[in-house]
């Protein structure tokens, strides 16, 4: 009897092992990891970060009516051409692919392109990217570290930054004093500059105020050349002495008494921009020789 309820439980464990083998099937295959393109990571970046700082070129140094939807249609053909962008953009915005789109979805497609282009800045390194951005106005951050194509993020170093578009000099700008010519950045309160009174006559100044802007990356400055030989190379938004900015300059122009015969503009290699104040009421100095306006005071000039 015993014999037999053995032979009976053997059977039944048999039959069990049988069945749960039947059911297992061949083993899973692990899925892939997730693997995203260049935009779809700069998305995963500035949303983990809650947005990113940069300088929009259609904004600043100032808006033109008009100017960024003109841009924007103008753009669009490069922007298509870039596939993988593109896709990103349509996703993020929610919207389809197809071979037309208006011109409000070309001006919300060209605003992300811009988002993308000057507010990350993603290299691959191997098999990862290095990153940086700048998060925050005024007093913000600047964070810079590794992300890996599946989309994980490691941050390498965060700083304060002084996060704002610079208007000021480039280094190495020539600034006229009574002791010969001065490269902005090495200027400081207290020494003397040449300046212009409320007459129009140089006069001797002291510098009361000095400023350094850090530069985001992919920052352009614009150098304006005059028929006379001479030039000076600073932000688009910095202001000659009549209060034009020096952005605004065509071929042609009056700029400081002679023509303008080139306006170029070009990436800035250096961290930082420079500007000085002069005392007195008009805030003008010479910069290469031309006469230009402080970024620093909102005293108008005399030459406006």
């Amino acid at each position: 009897m015993a014999y037999k309820y053995l032979v009976t439980a053997i059977l039944l464990l048999a039959a069990l092992v049988i069945s749960a083998a039947c059911r297992t099937g061949p083993a899973a295959t692990p899925t892939p990891p997730v693997v995203y393109s260049a935009p779809q990571l700069e998305y995963r970046l500035i949303s983990n970060f809650g947005g990113v700082f940069y300088c929009d070129p259609d904004l600043y140094p100032v808006a033109r009516e008009g100017q960024e939807l003109a841009n924007a249609l103008e753009q669009f053909p490069i922007i298509r051409a870039n596939a993988a962008e593109l896709s990103a953009i349509l996703e993020h915005l929610g919207l389809p692919d197809k071979a037309e789109y208006t011109d409000e979805e070309k001006l919300l497609i060209y605003r992300e392109h811009k988002k993308l282009t000057y507010g990350v800045e993603l290299t691959a390194s191997g098999d990862i990217y290095d990153f940086t951005l700048r998060v925050g106005e005024v007093q913000g951050y600047r964070i810079s570290g590794t992300i890996t194509p599946s989309g994980t993020i490691t941050v390498l170093k965060q700083e304060t930054s002084f996060n704002t578009c610079p208007i000021c000099l480039a280094m190495g700008t020539l600034i006229d004093t009574p002791s010969g010519p001065v490269p902005a950045e090495e200027l400081s309160r207290g020494m003397a500059v040449w300046s212009v009174d409320d007459s129009g006559k140089r006069v001797a100044a002291t510098v009361v105020e000095t400023a350094v802007t850090p530069v985001p990356p992919s920052f352009q400055l614009v150098t304006v050349r005059l028929s006379d030989g001479r030039a000076v190379t600073a932000s688009p938004g910095h202001p000659a002495a009549e209060g034009r900015l020096l952005g605004d300059y065509r071929v042609g122009d009056s700029l400081d008494g002679a023509l303008v015969i080139a306006v170029e503009r070009a990436s800035y290699e250096n961290e930082a921009t420079y500007d000085l104040l002069p005392s007195g009421t008009t805030g003008l100095y010479w910069a290469n020789g031309i006469l230009l306006r402080s970024t620093l005071t909102d005293s108008p000039s005399p030459h406006q």
